[in-house]
C-alpha cells in the first residue's frame, strides 16, 4: 500500500524543508519515494540543491555532491557503507517532481473546449477556444489533487510525500472532494430522471447528440474522479502532517486544523506540530537535510517518517443507550461548542465549523436510511465526538418497527 504524507503549515513554518527531509529519510529507509511539490516548486528546488530538470521538464535533478565535502571522499567506496554510499543509495530511491499549475490548467482548458465543441456544433454554435475560457477558480487545486491521486494509485511508489501549499489554502484544497461530491449528489438524481424521461423522444432525433446523455456521462466521469481522489486521501496509509509555527497569529488555525481535517474524514498527524527543531541556518542541500530529518524523526519507530496505518475518522450510527432511538457519532477532535453549527437539510446532516479568520468549513453527511425516517432529538459533544440523537418519526416508520426498530442496525442499514 502506497503511503501518502501531505505536509502543510503556516507560511514560513518550514514545510518545504521538512517535506524534503522527510522524503530523503524515507528513501534512506529503502522506500521508493516520490516527492511532489504542489506549492512553490522553485523553493523545493533551492532547498534540495537541484541542478536542473529532466524527463518531461518537471522532474528535478538532485546533486549528491555537496561543496563542503571532499570529492575524493565522496567518490571513494570502501565497501563499508559510508555516508556517501548511503546517500547515493537514498537518492536512487527518490524522484522529485514539481506540479506546474499553469501547464496543467492550460491542458485541462483545451480538453474542456474539445468536450464542448460537439454539443455546441450540433446546436449551431461555435465552440470557444481554450484561451477564451479564462481561468477557472479552483481548477489548479483540483488538478493537483488528481496528480496526487494518480501517484498514490500507482504501484511505482512506496511513499508519496507532498509539499503542500500554506495551511489555509491546503485546507480549502483538501475539502474539495467532499464539497464536490455533495454538489453531485444534488445534481445527478435530477439529470438522471430527466434523461430517462426524455430518452424515447431523443432517440428519434437521429444524428443529434443527447444533451442529457452527455450531462449524465460528464457527471459519471466527475464522480469517478472525485472517488479516486477521495480514496487516495482517506486510505489508512494517508495522513496530513502539520508543521508548527511559533507565531501567535497562527495558533488559532493550527489548533483548529485537526478538527477541520476530521470534519472531511482526513487524519491529522500532529507529531511535528511543536517538535520541529529550529536551527540557526536553514538546511540546504542533501547532507544538511539528512541531518535535519534525523533530528526530527529520531523519536519515531525505527526512525521511519511514514504514518502508521489507521482508519480515518468517519461517522458511525449506533443504537442509542436507552434503546428507543439511534445515535450518529461524528469524530471532531478538539471542537469547541461555539465553533459548531448543525442543520438538517432533507436527507443530509450539514455540520459546519467556524474558526476566526478562516472561511467556514462545511460537510454534508448523507444520513443512513434508518435516520432519514427519524427526527433529531439531541446533540452534544463528548470526548471530541459530536453525538447526534435521533428518535423515530411515527409518521414515517411502519408501526411494527416503533416498538423494536433495532433491526435496521442489525441488518447493516448504515
Amino acid at each position: 500500500m502506497t503511503r501518502l504524507l501531505f505536509l502543510t503549515g503556516p507560511g514560513g513554518a518550514g514545510t518545504t524543508t521538512l517535506a524534503a527531509a522527510t522524503a530523503l529519510r524515507a528513501a534512506a529507509g529503502g522506500h521508493r519515494v516520490l516527492l511532489l511539490g504542489v506549492a512553490d516548486a522553485g523553493e523545493l528546488a533551492a532547498v534540495l540543491g537541484a541542478s536542473g530538470v529532466s524527463g518531461d521538464g518537471n522532474v528535478l535533478d538532485i546533486d549528491d555532491i555537496d561543496d563542503d565535502l571532499d570529492r575524493d571522499d565522496l567518490n571513494r567506496d570502501d565497501g563499508e557503507g559510508g555516508a556517501p554510499t548511503a546517500r547515493r543509495a537514498a537518492l536512487a530511491n527518490l524522484t522529485v517532481r514539481r506540479f506546474d499549475p499553469a501547464a496543467a490548467t492550460e491542458t485541462a482548458l483545451v480538453d474542456i473546449a474539445k468536450l464542448l465543441s460537439g454539443p455546441l456544433a450540433a446546436a449551431g454554435l461555435s465552440a470557444p477556444d481554450a484561451t477564451e475560457l479564462g481561468p477557472v477558480p479552483g481548477l489548479p487545486d483540483i488538478l493537483a489533487l488528481r496528480e496526487i491521486a494518480t501517484a498514490v494509485a500507482s504501484a511505482r511508489w512506496d511513499t508519496v510525500v507532498v509539499d503542500g501549499p500554506p495551511l489555509k489554502a491546503a485546507l480549502a484544497m483538501l475539502a474539495w472532494p467532499e464539497t464536490a461530491a455533495a454538489a453531485l449528489r444534488r445534481v445527478r438524481p435530477i439529470e438522471g430522471q430527466a434523461a430517462r424521461a426524455l430518452r424515447p423522444l431523443l432517440a428519434g432525433l437521429v444524428g443529434l447528440p443527447s444533451p442529457f446523455a452527455m450531462v449524465t456521462q460528464w457527471t459519471d466521469d466527475a464522480a469517478a474522479e472525485i472517488a479516486a481522489v477521495r480514496t487516495a486521501l482517506v486510505h489508512p496509509g494517508s495522513v496530513v502532517r502539520i508543521v508548527g509555527s511559533p507565531s501567535a497569529a497562527a495558533q488559532p488555525l493550527l489548533q483548529a486544523t485537526p478538527t477541520l481535517l476530521a470534519l472531511h474524514g482526513l487524519r491529522a498527524d500532529t507529531g511535528t506540530l511543536a517538535d520541529v527543531p529550529r536551527v540557526p541556518e536553514e538546511p540546504l542541500g542533501v547532507a544538511a537535510l539528512e541531518a535535519f530529518g534525523e533530528a526530527v524523526y529520531a523519536g519515531y519507530q525505527d526512525g521511519d517518517p511514514g504514518p502508521g496505518l489507521a482508519d480515518p475518522p468517519e461517522p458511525m450510527m449506533v443504537t442509542d443507550d436507552d434503546g428507543d432511538g439511534y445515535r450518529y457519532d461524528l469524530p471532531l477532535p478538539g471542537v469547541e461548542r461555539d465553533q459548531l453549527g448543525l442543520v438538517r437539510s432533507g436527507d443530509e446532516l450539514v455540520v459546519s465549523i467556524e474558526v476566526p479568520g478562516v472561511a467556514a468549513h462545511r460537510r454534508a453527511f448523507p444520513l443512513p436510511a434508518a435516520l432519514r425516517r427519524c427526527r433529531i432529538a439531541s446533540a452534544r459533544i463528548t470526548d471530541g465526538v459530536l453525538r447526534v440523537g435521533f428518535k423515530p418519526d411515527e409518521s414515517l416508520w411502519p408501526e411494527r418497527f416503533l416498538t423494536d426498530h433495532s433491526e435496521d442496525t442489525q441488518n447493516g442499514d448504515r
